[in-house]
């Protein structure tokens, strides 16, 4: 019985490990979006660096949760897990309830900012990719046809060649 007290214990520990983990890639999400809007490629790289080492921290905590709660609630309920915890008895299920109830809002959440954040990428990779071919366009950098018929390139001229 006290194997069983500790190993509900640890899935509590487990669980609030994971809530912070979650937690934190949430605040990391949020600093993307405001380095987004500042367009500071450092800070994106470096929170990029941040987010992939929190999602390794969150696959790491999950299997060490699905692995306490297959030592609990057994083989037989994987893949169930949620409704074999609604039926446990123990006094820590509640708690671990609550923590799960409290993940699945986080990963709504997540989930609900990434796409946001995923939605300025795109605008600012677009708004790139036309400023490049506006300015292309604008120095004449395209193929030109010639009286012949051939293709002729102009150069990219250097800044020194320009003037304004």
């Amino acid at each position: 019985m006290n194997r069983t007290h500790e190993t509900w214990d640890n899935l509590l520990v487990l669980l609030g490990k994971m809530r912070s983990a979650f937690h934190e890639f949430m605040i990391l999400l949020r600093d993307e979006e405001r380095i987004l809007l500042g367009m500071d490629r450092k800070g994106i790289a470096d929170v990029t660096e941040k987010k992939e080492q929190s999602l390794d921290m969150m696959r790491r905590y999950e299997q060490q949760v699905v692995a306490v709660l297959q030592e609990l609630g057994g083989s037989e309920h994987q893949g169930r897990f949620g409704v074999w915890l609604q039926k446990a008895r123990q006094p820590q299920a509640s708690s671990a309830k609550t923590i799960l109830q409290e993940l699945g809002g986080l990963t709504h959440a997540i989930q609900a900012q990434g796409k946001k954040n995923e939605a300025r990428l795109r605008r600012t990779q677009h708004v790139v990719r036309e400023a490049i071919n506006l300015i292309y366009t604008g120095l004449g950098t395209g193929p030109v046809y010639q009286g012949s018929g051939a293709l002729h390139y102009s150069s990219v001229p250097g800044s020194v060649h320009l003037r304004g």
